[in-house]
């Protein structure tokens, strides 16, 4: 079966051409065709380089092709080739300008089949699973209230805007990296957006897409992004869709989600448990001004009852109008007195009371904040203290480091580059 890939079908040259401008011309001619093909290996060789050359085989009509790839890429692909393996390989094609062969320089190899897939990912996962690589004591705790959120997915699918619109507007910012997530291509896309989120001062990263088969999440499964994912510096969510089983790379991740939806509600969490709480205080602190009014009401209540019953008593007991008027006058003033003294301490004590009780819980929510304050690094950096890291990682000895290294400094206000030119050891006792 023939196919068209977009290049000129006749191209023709009215003066003769050198070879090396002959096969100039066709090297270009071929980079531009950027195929899969599907056949068996054959041949396989492994170069004291640690480059792989082999033959791939139509098992139909016999035809082979020349294939190389380079030890780097092959590393980068975490398939073991053996003789007879039936895989998918992409790349394109040169000649050789020496010898003139034609080979066909190969970019990723993935295994035919769901059986051969599945059978990889089983291999992979047991022998990562013995180094630890999974372990839940291993697992960073995401920090409760992210504020600089790493995001590696693809802008051109629908995870990135589930993920966005799902997080609250609390004032996150969101360093976002464009990436492939599809097949095995997306393994070298990803790789590269992992070192370059190595570079951005985040709180947490997540790596998010939809679900999807075996082969579509193939990336997932590698093994130098699994890896990767276990040394990132900082808690990694993976929101990685599953296939049958859940990808190596979400099991290497500090948590693990299915959706990017569930990601994006997991990081705002602490933000809602915090309003919650804050509620809760509000309801608290009304509630119990509620109960002062109320228990206050019942003592005038009382009071007055009292009143009453006294006044219906002095009319049983004196029936001259005069002298009841003489005696009510002057009770009446007295009670009128002690009502003046009683309505003003009844104030004073409730003015008491809510004072009190808001008092208390301004110290709860003041506690809160300085406990916040207390914990922010900047805050300790805005003192005159400052974070010094090698290759990214915090430096907490000078055992950790040696003369020329190079060291990152960060400040309150920036990032200085410098090199060790002297080590000085403080000696104890």
């Amino acid at each position: 079966m023939c196919m068209s890939y977009g290049v000129p079908k006749k191209i023709t040259s009215e003066k003769p051409i050198s070879v090396r401008d002959y096969i100039s011309l066709v090297n270009e001619l071929l980079k531009r065709i950027e195929v899969k093909v599907i056949g068996e290996v054959s041949g396989l060789k492994k170069a004291s380089s640690g480059h792989l050359y082999f033959s791939l085989r139509d098992e139909k009509t016999g035809d082979v092709i020349n294939c190389a790839i380079w030890s780097s890429v092959y590393r980068m692909c975490g398939v073991d080739l053996e003789e007879g393996m039936q895989v998918i390989i992409s790349g394109t094609a040169d000649i050789y300008r020496e010898r003139g062969t034609f080979t066909f320089k190969v970019r990723t190899v993935e295994p035919v089949g769901e059986g051969a897939l599945k059978k990889a990912y089983d291999e992979l996962k047991e022998k990562l699973s013995r180094e630890g690589l999974f372990d839940e004591e291993k697992k960073r705790e995401v920090p409760e209230f992210p504020k600089k959120v790493g995001l590696i997915t693809s802008k051109k699918g629908a995870a990135i805007h589930d993920f966005i619109n799902n997080l609250e507007k609390v004032g996150f910012k969101v360093y976002i990296c464009d990436t492939r997530v599809e097949g095995q291509e997306a393994v070298e896309d990803l790789l590269l957006s992992l070192k370059r989120m190595r570079k951005e001062e985040v709180d947490v990263l997540v790596i998010t897409r939809g679900g999807g088969s075996l082969q579509s999440l193939l990336a997932f499964d590698n093994e130098m992004l699994v890896r990767e994912i276990a040394d990132f510096p900082v808690p990694v969510i993976a929101g990685i869709g599953h296939h049958e089983d859940i990808t190596l790379s979400a099991l290497a991740a500090d948590k693990a989600l299915s959706t990017p939806t569930a990601t994006a509600n997991f990081l705002t969490k602490g933000y809602q448990s915090a309003r919650e709480n804050v509620f809760h205080l509000e309801g608290s602190i009304k509630k119990s001004y509620e109960n002062v009014l109320y228990r206050k009401n019942r003592e005038f209540i009382s009071f007055f009852n009292e009143i009453a019953g006294f006044f219906r008593e002095i009319l049983e007991e004196y029936r001259s109008v005069e002298d009841l008027a003489k005696r009510s006058l002057l009770y009446m003033k007295s009670i009128i007195e002690e009502s003046k003294k009683n309505v003003v301490s009844l104030g004073t004590s409730i003015s008491n009371c809510y004072r009190s009780v808001l008092q208390e819980k301004r110290e709860k929510i003041d506690n809160i904040s300085q406990l916040i304050r207390a914990n922010d690094p900047k805050r300790q950096l805005s003192l005159g203290y400052a974070i010094v890291r090698k290759k990214g990682r915090p430096v907490k000895s000078v055992r950790e480091i040696k003369k020329e290294d190079s060291m990152e400094t960060s400040f309150f206000d920036g990032e200085a580059v410098s090199e060790v030119k002297e080590i000085k050891k403080k000696k104890y006792g």
